[in-house]
C-alpha cells in the first residue's frame, strides 16, 4: 500500500491551502445584472467563509499541542479512544529484531507464527544509548537491523494477514548493575529528547513504509513518564505523518502511574507480573488465581481509562523461577532449561484470560507472546523466552484456537450456535 500521509503543514502550523484567503478574491464585472450581482456576492462570501470554518474546526483548542507561540503551559493532545481496524482479539507473537545477518530466518519465523494460528505480529527493535546518563541515542549498525530489513519483516506479516505492531525500545550499551531503560537519568534532558525525536522519526518512516497498524512511541521509559509536555510533542510529531494507531508500553508494575495514556489510542503493558513471591513450584491453579487478580485490576483500569488493553509482551523463560520473576532470563552459570515451568505459566495465563480475550465487546484488544526465537529450538540448554520445540508452543497453539473459536461462536445468532459443528 502507498504511504498514508497527512496534508502538508506550513510554518505557521496552518495547512498551506488556507494560508492566503485573499487568493479567493475575484473582481466582478461592472455591467452585471443587479440580481445576478447579489447572488454572486453571496456565493463569493460563502466561498471566503468555508476555509475559515474548516480551519476553526481543524485547529480547535482541544487539538493544538505545544503550537509555537501559544500562551500558557503546553496542553498534550488527547487521542480519541481507539476503534481497532482488526477483529478482536489479537493473538500474536513478538519477534526480537536486533542485528540480522540472515533475513530469511526472520521471514520464515513470520510464516511459522501465522501457521501456528496467530493473527498478530509485534516487531521489537532497539536503539542504543551508551550509559544511563547519556544524552545521545544512536542507531548502531553492528547491533540493529537495517530499515529495509524491518520493513521486509513487517510487510511479510501483512502478506500473511497479520496485524502488525512496531515497538522500538531503548537499550543501554554499557549498563551498570541493575541499570536499564526504566531508570534513565541523562545529564541534559533537552538534548536527550532531541535525540529521541530523531530516532522516533526514523521508526515513523519505517512504520509508514511498511503500512504498520500500531506504532509504539515508547516502552518502559519509567523516568520519563511524568514529562507530559515532552510526550505530547512526540505524539503530535508522529501523528503528522503516521495514520495508524499509537500506543505506549508500560512496565507491569507501574501501568497505573503512567500519565501519558490520554496521548495514545491503545494501552499496552509488558505483562511480566510476579505471580508468586519466591522461587518455588506452584500449581497451574495457584498461578491462574494469581493471574485472575492481576487481570481484574488491568481490565478495571483500562475501563476507567477508556482505552483498549493490549498485553504487548507476555513471556516466560524456561527457568525454574519463571512464575516468580518472569522478567529475569539470566541464568548464573550452566543451567538446565525448565521447559515445563514455562508451559505451566502459559497454561495459567490462558486459563485466566481465555474468556476475556474471547469477548469482542470487552476491554481487551489482545495479547502478544514473547517471543518467537529464530535461533533456538528447545534443547536442554535453551533457557530463553522462545517456545519453538518446547511444550509451551502447543499450549499456545491450542489456546489461540480455543479463543478464536469462542470469539467466532459469540458472534453467531443464538439460534445457530447449537447446530454449529465443533471444528477444534
Amino acid at each position: 500500500s502507498p504511504p498514508r500521509t497527512r496534508a502538508s503543514v506550513g510554518p505557521e502550523g496552518r495547512t498551506e491551502r488556507y494560508r492566503n484567503p485573499r487568493a479567493y478574491h475575484t473582481p466582478m464585472p461592472a455591467a452585471m445584472h443587479p440580481g445576478l450581482r447579489v447572488m454572486v456576492q453571496i456565493a463569493l462570501g460563502l466561498l471566503l467563509l468555508t476555509p475559515l470554518l474548516l480551519a476553526v474546526s481543524i485547529y480547535s483548542p482541544a487539538r493544538i499541542v505545544n503550537r509555537p507561540g501559544a500562551s500558557g503551559p503546553p496542553e498534550p493532545a488527547t487521542a480519541k479512544p481507539a476503534a481497532p481496524k482488526t477483529t478482536r482479539p489479537l493473538l500474536g507473537f513478538a519477534i526480537n529484531a536486533h542485528h540480522i545477518s540472515d533475513l530469511d530466518l526472520y521471514l520464515e519465523s513470520v510464516d511459522q507464527i501465522a501457521a501456528l494460528g496467530a493473527n498478530a505480529l509485534v516487531v521489537v527493535t532497539p536503539m542504543f544509548q551508551s550509559r544511563i546518563d547519556s544524552t545521545q541515542i544512536r542507531f548502531l549498525a553492528r547491533k540493529c537491523p537495517t530499515d529495509r530489513q524491518l520493513v521486509a519483516i513487517l510487510r511479510r506479516g501483512r502478506d500473511r494477514g497479520l496485524h502488525t505492531t512496531l515497538l522500538p525500545i531503548v537499550l543501554i550499551e554499557f549498563p551498570g548493575e541493575k541499570e536499564w531503560r526504566g531508570l534513565l537519568r541523562p545529564t541534559d534532558w533537552d538534548a536527550w529528547w532531541a535525540s529521541y525525536d530523531r530516532l522516533i522519526d526514523r521508526f515513523v518512516d519505517i512504520a509508514v513504509d511498511a503500512d504498520v497498524d500500531l506504532l509504539a512511541i515508547g516502552s518502559e521509559l519509567n523516568s520519563t513518564e511524568d514529562q507530559l509536555d515532552r510526550w505530547g510533542r512526540v505524539a503530535e510529531r508522529v501523528r503528522e505523518r503516521f495514520r495508524g494507531e499509537l500506543t505506549y508500553a508500560a512496565n507491569w508494575d507501574r501501568y497505573d502511574q503512567v500519565t501519558i495514556w490520554p496521548l495514545v489510542d491503545v494501552m499496552s503493558v509488558s505483562a511480566y507480573f510476579e505471580l508468586i513471591p519466591q522461587e518455588r513450584e506452584a500449581t497451574v491453579a495457584i498461578l491462574q488465581a494469581a493471574w485472575g487478580r492481576e487481570r481484574d485490576r488491568l481490565l478495571e483500569f483500562a475501563r476507567r481509562l477508556e482505552r483498549p488493553l493490549f498485553l504487548s509482551e507476555v513471556g516466560y523463560p524456561s527457568l525454574p523461577w519463571a512464575a516468580a520473576h518472569p522478567w529475569n532470563y539470566v541464568a548464573s552459570g550452566p543451567t538446565t532449561a525448565d521447559h515445563e515451568a514455562q508451559a505451566r505459566c502459559y497454561r495459567a495465563f490462558f486459563g485466566a484470560w481465555r474468556t476475556a480475550l474471547a469477548d469482542a465487546d470487552g476491554g481487551v484488544l489482545g495479547i502478544c507472546c514473547y517471543h518467537w526465537d529464530p535461533y533456538h529450538h528447545g534443547d536442554a540448554s535453551d533457557t530463553g523466552y522462545g517456545v519453538q520445540g518446547k511444550p509451551a508452543a502447543k499450549v499456545i497453539e491450542l489456546a489461540f484456537a480455543e479463543i478464536r473459536n469462542a470469539a467466532e461462536t459469540a458472534k453467531e445468532p443464538p439460534a445457530t450456535r447449537g447446530s454449529r459443528s465443533d471444528d477444534r
